[in-house]
C-alpha cells in the first residue's frame, strides 16, 4: 500500500516553524502540534488518528527544535500502527530490540551491504560506532550466511555459528516489501538466560553423541579388516585366529612373521580392531617401501627447516600420530641400523624428539611389527639388533603360506570373485570346478596376494559369468620366468604342475564323453585346437 511522508518542525515553544505543503494545507500540522503537546508529549514514537486514519509520528529532538516525521499509511490494519497505538512504551521496546546487550542485530540490504550493526555486535568485532556500515557483511562477520539469506529469501533459524572461536545461536530472516525481497536481518544470542544455557547443554550433548557414533562408524569401517577378512577354515588359520583373539586385548608388542603376500597386514589390522585402542585408527609404515634416509623423518617427524625440502610448518611423525593407538611397522627387517637404535629407545620409554628439535615429546602406542625376513639370521649377521628384536617380540604370530593351506583356496577364490565383481563391475560370479582344482594344485610362491592377482586378472579378461581353465593360461606362461618353491613332498614347478593337472582333467573329460573331443573341450572351457595341442603333449610323454 502507498505510504505518505509529511514533515512538521516545531520550535522550542511547540509552535510550527516549518510544515510540508500537504501537512499545512490539510490541517495535519495543527493536529500534530496538539498531539505532541498532549498524548505524544515526551514520546519518540507515537500514533494518532487524524480524519479517521492512523498516522505514526516519529519525534526527533534537536538542540533548538523538534522534527516530527509523520507517516500516513492507507492500510488501516497496520500491525505497527496498532502496536504503537496500544503500547505507551512502544519506542522503548523498539529501542530495546536494537540495543539489547544479549542479542546482536545485523541488517543488510538486498546487495548484502551492512545497513545497521547493533552496539553489542560492534564491540564484539572491535569496530567503532558506525564503522562497519556500508561494507559487505562477509567482510565484517565471520562465517556469516546473511548474504545468502538476503539473496535466496530462505530463513535460517536456530543455527550455530562460530565467530572468533565462540559458538553462537543465530537466526537469519529475509525481509520483504510488497512481496519483494529487500534485505535480511540476523539476530545473534551473545549472552543467554537459563533457557539458552540449557540449549547450549543440549547442543553439547548432541555433539558428544555425534562424536560417539562417528567413532562407532569408524570402528565398523576398521572391522572390515577384522577376523572375517582372514579367509580360511584350515587348522592353521583356525589356530591363527584363536591366537589373535587371545593376544589382541593384551597391550603387549606383537611380532608377525610370514612370507611376502601371506596376509600379515590383515593380521595387524585384526589385532588392532580387537584391542582397547580401536577408537583411534592404526598408523602404518612400510619400512621397506621408503629410502633409508626418509624412514627416520617418517617415524619421528621434523621441525620447520630441519632439512632441505622440509615443510615450512614442520610435520608430525608416525610416533605422534599413533599416540593412544597402534603403530604397525611392516617390513621392520629393512629398517636401517641407526634407526633401530632410536626406535628401541622410544619403545622402552615412549620419549622421542622430532628431527631438528631438542624438545622431548611423549607417545603411548602399541607396537605391531612384521617381516618376511629371518631376523634371527640377521642378528647373527649383525644386520638387526638383538635387543630390539626381543623388545618387539612380546608375542610372535606365524602366518602360514598358502601352499600349507591349499584347502582354503576355494574359499579365497570365491571371496575374491565377490569383491572384485563389486569393485570393477565384472559379470563373473563363479569359477568352474576344474579351474578351481587346477588352482589348488599350484604352490603359489606369492601366496594370497598372488592368488588375488591371478583371479582379478582372469576376471578382467573373462567374457562370461564363470571362470574356466582358459582364463588362467597366464599361469603357464609366467612359469617360464620364475619357478615356484617346491611344494610339500614334491619338486614340481608351476609349469609342470599345471601340465599334470591339465592332462589329468583332459583324460577324465574324454572318458566321460566317450572320446568326443568337441564335448570334452566345451566342458573344460577350452578350444578344440588347444585340446589337440595338449593331446599331442600327452602322446609324447613316456
Amino acid at each position: 500500500m502507498p505510504t505518505l511522508l509529511n514533515i512538521v518542525v516545531l520550535d522550542d515553544t511547540g509552535a510550527i516553524s516549518f510544515a510540508s505543503e500537504p501537512a499545512r494545507t490539510s490541517g495535519l500540522a495543527d493536529a500534530i502540534v496538539d498531539h505532541m503537546k498532549g498524548t505524544g508529549a515526551g514520546k519518540r514514537i507515537s500514533a494518532t488518528t487524524y480524519k479517521d486514519e492512523p498516522h505514526v509520528v516519529l519525534a526527533m529532538p534537536t538542540a533548538d527544535d523538534m522534527t516530527a516525521v509523520v507517516v500516513h499509511r492507507e492500510d488501516k490494519s497496520s500491525t505497527l500502527v496498532d502496536f504503537i497505538l496500544s503500547v505507551d512504551i512502544a519506542f522503548d521496546i523498539l529501542n530495546h530490540f536494537l540495543t539489547n546487550p544479549f542479542e546482536g542485530i545485523t541488517v543488510v540490504d538486498q546487495d548484502s551491504v551492512l545497513r545497521y550493526l547493533s552496539p553489542v555486535h560492534e564491540r564484539f568485532f572491535g569496530h567503532a560506532r558506525g564503522d562497519a556500515v556500508g561494507r559487505p557483511v562477509q567482510d565484517v562477520i565471520e562465517n556469516t550466511r546473511l548474504h545468502i539469506v538476503a539473496k535466496t529469501g530462505t530463513p535460517e533459524i536456530g543455527q550455530v555459528q562460530e565467530m572468533r572461536n565462540v559458538a553462537r545461536v543465530v537466526n537469519r530472516v529475509p525481509i520483504l516489501r510488497d512481496g519483494q525481497l529487500v534485505g535480511a536481518i540476523g539476530r545473534v544470542m551473545f549472552k543467554a538466560p537459563e533457557e539458552v544455557h540449557e540449549l547450549s547443554r543440549q547442543i553439547s550433548s548432541l555433539r558428544a553423541e555425534v562424536d560417539y557414533y562417528k567413532k562407532e562408524l569408524a570402528g565398523l569401517r576398521h572391522r572390515a579388516f577384522g577376523l572375517e577378512e582372514i579367509v580360511g577354515e584350515s587348522d592353521a588359520i583356525r589356530q591363527l585366529k584363536e591366537e589373535i583373539r587371545k593376544v589382541a586385548p593384551l597391550d603387549v608388542p606383537v611380532f608377525i612373521s610370514g612370507e611376502s603376500g601371506s596376509g600379515k597386514e590383515l593380521v595387524a589390522h585384526a589385532i588392532h580392531n580387537l584391542s582397547r585402542r580401536v577408537e583411534r585408527p592404526m598408523v602404518v609404515l612400510n619400512c621397506g617401501a621408503l629410502p633409508s634416509t626418509l624412514v627416520e623423518s617418517e617415524l619421528f617427524g621434523y621441525e620447520a627447516g630441519a632439512f632441505t625440502g622440509a615443510r615450512r610448518e614442520g610435520r608430525s611423525g608416525k610416533f605422534e600420530m599413533a599416540d593412544r593407538s597402534s603403530l604397525f611397522l611392516d617390513e621392520i627387517g629393512d629398517m636401517p641400523m641407526e634407526t633401530q637404535i632410536k626406535l628401541l629407545r622410544v619403545v622402552e620409554n615412549g620419549v622421542f624428539e622430532r628431527v631438528g628439535s631438542n624438545r622431548a615429546r611423549t607417545t603411548n602406542f602399541r607396537l605391531i611389527s612384521a617381516t618376511n625376513r629371518d631376523l634371527r639370521r640377521m642378528i647373527s649377521e649383525e644386520a638387526f639388533r638383538a635387543d630390539l628384536y626381543f623388545r618387539i617380540n612380546g608375542v610372535t604370530l606365524y602366518v602360514p603360506p598358502l601352499r600349507e593351506r591349499s584347502g582354503d583356496i576355494p574359499l579365497l577364490v570365491r571371496h575374491f570373485v565377490q569383491r572384485v565383481s563389486q569393485r570393477i563391475g565384472s559379470p563373473v560370479r563363479r569359477i568352474h570346478p576344474l579351474a578351481l582344482q587346477m588352482l589348488q594344485g599350484l604352490s603359489w610362491p606369492g601366496n594370497v596376494r598372488q592368488l588375488h592377482h591371478e583371479v582379478q586378472r582372469a576376471m578382467i579378461f573373462a567374457d562370461g559369468s564363470e571362470l574356466t581353465l582358459a582364463n588362467f593360461r597366464s599361469l603357464e606362461d609366467e612359469a617360464e620366468h620364475h619357478q615356484a618353491p617346491p611344494p610339500v613332498n614334491s619338486s614340481a614347478t608351476i609349469r609342470e604342475t599345471v601340465g599334470n593337472v591339465e592332462h589329468a582333467l583332459i583324460r577324465e573329460a574324454l572318458e566321460r564323453h566317450s572320446g568326443n573331443k568337441k564335448r570334452a573341450a566345451e566342458e573344460l572351457g577350452i578350444s578344440r585346437s588347444y585340446l589337440y595341442k595338449k593331446l599331442a603333449e600327452i602322446s609324447q610323454r613316456p
